[in-house]
């Protein structure tokens, strides 16, 4: 990244030059960008969860297919569905560090696919509801960006008033309106770094798009299920001893 941070403004686009070694260089363009930052980065957040769940053309035996993993090797658990001679299914988890170098120090886990798609959705629904807590807070009139909008106001003025007295000052005054008008411009530059640097940390993150499906949970099928799971969560560790660990993406 060859520019600094504030250069990457959501505005312009980006050039990315392919180095000899492999190595890329991205630069802030001159021209505006042609697709809008916000979609772009949550396009490449999508694709990015969702490569990490293929599931090779079978249907899915839950919608929490390649997101959990066993919480103390780390390796994924697959979800095994069985069936005995009476025809009883039964659910439950098998993990694949068992099958490593190593394997697995802790015995086979006694949770079942359904408590554990019980508990993520609960967390799912609370995560959503925290984050809409978090949107209307952010909404609300912050001091300190009021204060430091004010004060960019403040120094406009005052820069449109050095401006305007120019025509009649003599060359002691020029001098002094000029390095008076630089400065100001440096402390409003400063303001406009801190302002974006603040509006950058409190972008709240637009649940719309999650919160309907959430209300038709069970009318939805495995494979939109997952769809929602996959924009919302990086993983889900789970251990018999510290039970269910849902990390979100979000």
């Amino acid at each position: 990244m060859l520019d600094e941070i504030e250069a990457y403004d959501g505005i312009h686009g980006l050039f990315v030059h392919a180095g000899l070694d492999d190595t890329h260089f991205v630069k802030v363009a001159y021209h505006e960008g042609l697709v809008p930052a916000e979609t772009w980065l949550r396009v490449q957040d999508r694709k990015s969860h969702q490569s990490k769940f293929p599931t090779n053309g079978k249907a899915m035996n839950s919608w929490l297919v390649g997101m959990v993993k066993c919480a103390c090797c780390g390796y994924a658990m697959h979800f095994n569905h069985c069936a005995n001679r009476k025809g009883v299914v039964y659910h439950r988890f098998i993990d694949y560090g068992k099958f490593t170098l190593n394997g697995c120090p802790t015995p086979p886990i006694q949770l079942k696919p359904r408590q554990v798609e019980d508990a993520v959705l609960k967390e799912m629904q609370k995560r959503i509801e925290q984050l809409k807590i978090a949107k209307r807070e952010d909404s609300k009139p912050d001091t300190e960006t009021e204060s430091i909008k004010t004060e960019i106001i403040r120094i406009d003025s005052e820069i449109q008033k050095l401006m305007e007295k120019l025509a009649d000052a003599d060359s002691v005054l020029f001098d002094y309106i000029q390095k008076r008008v630089s400065a100001l411009h440096e402390q409003k530059s400063e303001l406009d770094k801190k302002m974006q640097t603040m509006c950058r940390k409190r972008k709240a993150i637009d649940t719309k798009p999650l919160e309907e499906p959430m209300k038709q949970w069970d009318k939805l099928t495995v494979q939109e299920k997952h769809d929602i799971a996959a924009a919302m969560i990086d993983v889900v560790l789970i251990s018999d001893e510290t039970g269910i660990e849902v990390k979100f993406s979000i």
